[in-house]
Formats: C-alpha cells, sequence, structure tokens
C-alpha cells in the first residue's frame, strides 16, 4: 500500500571537501571545547612540567585545534586517575540487619525507651 500524498524528502549530495576543510575558522562549539581541555589540562591532572602551555586564543582553524585537542587528551589520559574498573573494590561493611519494624533511622536516648512496634500489631490505614 503506497501513500499517494506523503511528502518527499530530498537529500542533498554530500560535498566531502566542504565537509572536510581543516583550514576552516572554528566554530564556537570547537572554543568551547578547547577551552575544556585547557581547564582539564591547567587544573592539576597534568603536572606544570609537561602542559602543552599553548595559548588557546591563538588557535584560529579546525586543524590547530584539532592538534591541540590530540595533545591534551594524550596527556590526560597518561596522568589522569586509573579508571575504577582497573581497581578492585573496596569493601563496605554492611549496616547490621536489624530486628522489627525501624526506619533504620538513629533513635535518641528517650526514643530508645519507648515501645517498639511488633509484627502483630495491625497497621492503621493512610485514610
Amino acid at each position: 500500500m503506497a501513500l499517494k500524498d506523503a511528502p518527499r524528502v530530498e537529500v542533498l549530495k554530500f560535498d566531502e571537501e566542504e565537509a572536510y576543510n581543516h583550514d576552516r575558522p572554528i566554530s564556537s562549539l570547537i572554543r568551547t571545547q578547547l577551552l575544556h581541555m585547557h581547564l582539564a589540562e591547567n587544573l592539576g591532572v597534568v603536572p606544570p612540567k609537561a602542559r602543552t602551555n599553548i595559548n588557546i586564543n591563538h588557535l584560529l582553524t579546525e586543524r590547530q585545534a584539532s592538534e591541540y585537542i590530540q595533545k591534551v587528551t594524550a596527556l590526560l589520559h597518561r596522568y589522569g586517575k586509573a579508571s575504577s574498573r582497573s581497581k578492585p573494590k573496596k569493601k563496605t561493611k554492611s549496616p547490621a540487619k536489624t530486628t522489627g519494624r525501624t526506619s533504620g533511622k538513629k533513635v535518641s536516648g528517650t526514643q530508645s525507651k519507648k515501645k517498639k512496634l511488633t509484627a502483630t500489631k495491625p497497621r492503621r490505614s493512610r485514610k
């Protein structure tokens, strides 16, 4: 069953030369990415001696931005924290099991003397 009135969408021809122009000026999206990379590099992850010391305001083309991003990414991989998958997980103490129906909140001295709910006492509805 074919639809007669369905709209047709024409797909534009892909211009490969326009898409991969490395000498094109960087966009605001790439400028923001450069700022994020610069902050990650200079906020203590990478030691000062290993930093690129590149002024991101002088990066004007996509090629320059790409080269900077590659350098900083390699530094972050080298000096960044190890992933949590490679380290064995620390064992944490599980809370002691309680008997009866308590909320798990800490109870002050006066409240601990009060009578606790027991399993035999019927619950009231919340109507």
